[in-house]
């Protein structure tokens, strides 16, 4: 079975992230998540959950930076 996180680009992202830093600094994450999983308990993988919410994550890592840049330009 080929390791998922070299699959392709995206996936090699996900790979270099720690999903462990955002359990830790928002902990409602997992309990949220668990919920989800519960509300749909035939339709939802969990591994694959968890990449997308890590991918949202990044991209809404970057839009705060690209804000905050073009904050900085404005002044």
């Amino acid at each position: 079975m080929m390791y998922p996180y070299n699959a392709n680009e995206t996936m090699k992202l996900l790979g270099r992230q720690s999903m462990v830093y955002v359990l830790d600094r928002y902990p409602e994450v997992e309990e949220q998540i668990t919920e989800i999983a519960r509300a749909r308990p035939y339709s939802f993988a969990l591994d694959a959950a968890c990449d997308l919410f890590m991918l949202g994550y990044i991209y809404g890592k970057r839009a705060e930076r690209a804000r905050r840049k073009g904050t900085k330009k404005d002044e």
